[in-house]
């Protein structure tokens, strides 16, 4: 249930600085595009831990998943060029992919029926650690923390938990898929059209995460004239936000048709994601952050235990499949980036903006019988 916390904290945080790293590298906003890309990159190779996860030892997993994850986060600190920073971030990435599998997949193997109720709880837990991120760096800023030393004691702390989850027990994986060939799986989840259509989705609300927090506050304090600390604090009000959704999913699914949650979630971020940005006042910025924030919880979970409950036994097969349909998206802060340098941050922000619509129309073209999944508490 901690490992979306831990991983959350930690994952904001080369978004959430982007600002002093470029300008301490002297980065332009596409090369820092490719720095913030290549955490989510490591899935190409992350993924295979993803499948991994339904053949071996989930314990070995995790914990050398987290040795791997605080190495890298110390490798980020210390690094003095965009090469350096790209593989560092890359191998941060695929570690993520092993540490988080190996414990969401035993999640799913311990709720049963409860799952959906379960990754509630557990995205709750990882918007709290969403919330420690700009915190974090709130925190480091007042206190002329530099970003190099922030990294580095992160990755202790991340090889710390890895010590934690090393000492702990974990279920087997589940003897008939185990004997599988793991690559049957895949190609089993690939032929699933209820997989593939959700893992669309699913990919391209992805890309709404850290990249689009981290341009938001390099707009907010270049363009809006922000100070640091009252950026982060407006990222936290979006976080603030997907954690009452997530705290309250139950409540807000219980009763609703999966395509109507969807499209209601969409709508919602389609108004609120614009406010968040471009409102002329703080409170209209806060409140679009907060209503963004709250309907993308809700989006996301919903889709989530959909998918990771639609093959039993085959959770890790299942997310691989998510992961590498979701790499439709892995350009597109570099895209973002490169349209900040030629039109400014507004226009790069304008694009990200773009995206819920997108998802309202998939939602509504999509076969309905795909989001009728039962929901448990």
């Amino acid at each position: 249930m901690l490992v979306r916390f831990a991983d959350e904290w930690t994952s904001f945080l080369p978004a959430g600085a982007i600002e002093p790293i470029r300008h301490d590298l002297g980065l332009s906003y596409a090369q820092a595009g490719i720095v913030l890309a290549a955490l989510p990159a490591g899935g190409l190779l992350g993924n295979l831990f993803n499948i991994a996860a339904d053949h071996v030892s989930r314990r070995w997993l995790a914990t050398l998943g987290a040795a791997g994850y605080g190495a890298a986060m110390i490798a980020f600190g210390a690094a003095h060029s965009l090469l350096e920073l790209a593989g560092a971030a890359f191998v941060w990435g695929a570690a993520s992919d092993a540490l988080t599998s190996a414990c969401e997949v035993t999640l799913v193997d311990l709720s049963g029926d409860r799952l959906p109720g379960a990754l509630a709880r557990m995205n709750a837990l990882a918007s709290l650690g969403d919330l420690l991120g700009p915190a974090t760096l709130a925190i480091a800023s007042v206190l002329a923390f530099g970003w190099r030393s922030l990294f580095e004691g992160s990755g202790v702390m991340m090889l710390a938990y890895g010590a934690w989850l090393g000492s702990q027990e974990f279920p087997p994986p589940h003897p008939a898929v185990a004997m599988r060939r793991p690559m049957s799986g895949v190609i089993a989840c690939l032929r699933d059209r209820r997989v593939v259509i959700s893992a669309i989705l699913l990919g391209l609300f992805g890309v709404l995460d850290e990249p689009l927090v981290g341009f938001t506050i390099a707009y907010l304090e270049r363009v809006r004239g922000f100070s640091p600390a009252e950026a982060t604090m407006l990222a936290m009000a979006e976080i603030a936000g997907a954690l009452a959704g997530f705290s309250l999913f139950d409540r807000l699914a219980r009763g609703r048709a999966g395509a109507r949650l969807l499209s209601i979630s969409t709508a919602v971020m389609i108004c609120g994601l614009p406010a968040m940005v471009f409102a002329p006042g703080l409170v209209g910025q806060v409140f679009g952050a907060v209503s963004f924030g709250a309907a993308g919880a809700v989006f996301y979970a919903r889709l989530q235990g959909l998918v990771l409950g639609l093959r039993p036994g085959q959770a890790g097969a299942t997310s691989a499949v998510v992961a590498y349909v979701g790499m439709l998206g892995l350009g597109f802060p570099m895209l973002a980036g490169w349209v900040s340098d030629a039109w400014g941050l507004p226009a790069g922000l304008a694009l990200y903006c773009a995206v819920p619509v997108i998802l309202a129309a998939l939602v509504m073209a999509a076969p309905q019988r795909i989001f009728r999944a039962p929901l448990s508490s």
